[in-house]
């Protein structure tokens, strides 16, 4: 009896065991229900603003085990959504249940909605009025279609938009080819036609360009940033209220150095035409204007941030946008590829990128690397070059150097590959 007790206890302990095995292995199930909560703020006056969030608070859906599920919200006009804008969750709150919502994205989606693109037409459209706006939540578990699942519909009943689309900033050009009319507020209807533009695709470069035509003899003038009169925001050659003469174009175009001041650009020898200016006020340590002959089209340089070891491993937020100016990769040419070359010392060196500063700071959702994780990743070159993929994530390449040395990178984001080469 007392071995048949032991053995039927080590059953009963072998089939526990089996037992916990299975409860432990998660058995994915496609979600039914996902309900959002009415919002708790629903019913008060809200003016939406450019940094602020709105909250949404929804059930967990059930997919049968502990799963992270990604959040986000479909914003509508109308209460059955005939027509709809989806808008992502905040980075911080994307995986939770509870998440926001930025108010500069539900503008975006209310201004889709209603076709508005210009300043006028949302005048027209919004007013100063509040507006009623429907809300849907929407679950998905990364990479798997049949775990979307779409929430009841709630409501924001009073939420005033402001006119939050980006539009291309500009200056104005001053001088001989407009009548020398006087940079002030109330000239802005004559200077209109006289501005200068940042690309669509540019905007917020601070390099600014116009084609304007320009007759013999009238080829004098210098640079405004805003009507405020004579005596502020210009910009020219030298400081002092003095045109100097530049006599030709060298193979069609003219570069020099920019200042803040009121001495004019002048060109004796211009025979008339269309003439192509480009002001590029990006660093103001280093701003510059060229002039062409005819007509030219204005491709933005873009920039990316190496963020590491080489930089200093300074947050890539808006706040250090200063420090990043020193450590940028460009696209000069529209093609999608970046570059850049900088001094390494020897030892470790680790290091990723942001496509753009953000306000998240290391919580940049803009980042890319070697990786998701936010660990090194240790790699060597192969005859001085390295080549790989990269993934939207935190995760660093690691290199050991060494000695000092320069590396040349390019990061492709068409292909979302990345070359290294040391020298």
């Amino acid at each position: 009896m007392k071995k048949l007790s032991i053995l039927l206890t080590a059953a009963a302990v072998a089939l526990g065991f089996a037992s916990c095995s299975e409860d432990r292995d998660p058995v994915y199930q496609v979600p039914t229900t996902f309900v959002l909560n009415t919002p708790a703020m629903q019913s008060q006056f809200i003016d939406l603003t450019e940094k602020g969030t709105l909250e949404l608070v929804a059930s967990q859906p059930d997919y049968g085990y502990s799963a992270v599920t990604q959040y986000s919200a479909e914003v509508s006009l109308d209460p059955d959504f005939a027509t709809f804008t989806e808008i992502a969750a905040t980075s911080a709150t994307s995986t939770m249940a509870r998440f926001c919502v930025s108010q500069n994205d539900v503008c975006l989606a209310m201004l889709s909605l209603k076709n508005v693109t210009d300043e006028e037409t949302f005048a027209e459209t919004f007013g100063d009025n509040y507006v009623k706006v429907y809300f849907r939540a929407v679950a998905q578990l990364k990479g798997v279609e049949s775990s979307r699942i779409v929430s009841n519909v709630v409501s924001y009943d009073n939420l005033k938009p402001y006119f939050a689309i980006e539009m291309p900033g500009f200056i104005y050009l001053v001088g001989a080819p407009e009548g020398w009319a006087g940079p002030t507020e109330g000239n802005a209807d004559h200077y209109a036609p006289w501005r200068l533009f940042e690309p669509a695709d540019g905007i917020g470069t601070k390099i600014y360009s116009g084609v304007f035509d320009i007759p013999a003899g009238q080829a004098m003038f210098r640079f405004y940033t805003a009507l405020t009169g004579w005596d502020a925001d210009s910009y020219g050659y030298q400081v002092d209220d003095n045109a100097t003469d530049f006599p030709e174009f060298t193979d069609g175009s003219f570069t020099s150095a920019l200042v803040a001041g009121k001495g004019s650009f002048s060109f004796p020898n211009w025979v008339g035409g269309k003439m192509t200016i480009i002001v590029d006020l990006s660093d103001e340590n280093n701003m510059t204007v060229t002039c062409m002959a005819g007509e030219h089209s204005l491709v933005a340089t873009k920039y990316i941030y190496l963020v590491g070891s080489i930089s200093g491993w300074q947050a890539p937020g808006t706040d250090n946008e200063e420090h990043y100016k020193n450590w940028r990769l460009a696209d000069s040419t529209g093609d999608g590829v970046y570059t850049g070359s900088f001094d390494v010392p020897a030892g470790e060196l680790s290091f990723r990128f942001a496509l753009s500063l953000t306000d998240e700071g290391w919580d940049n959702p803009t980042q890319i690397g070697a990786s998701v994780a936010d660990q090194n990743n240790n790699y060597t070159f192969s005859n001085g070059t390295f080549s790989g993929p990269y993934v939207s994530g935190k995760g660093n390449w690691t290199f050991n150097i060494d000695a000092a040395s320069t590396i040349d990178i390019a990061v492709d984001t068409n292909s979302e590959t990345v070359t290294y080469t040391l020298h």
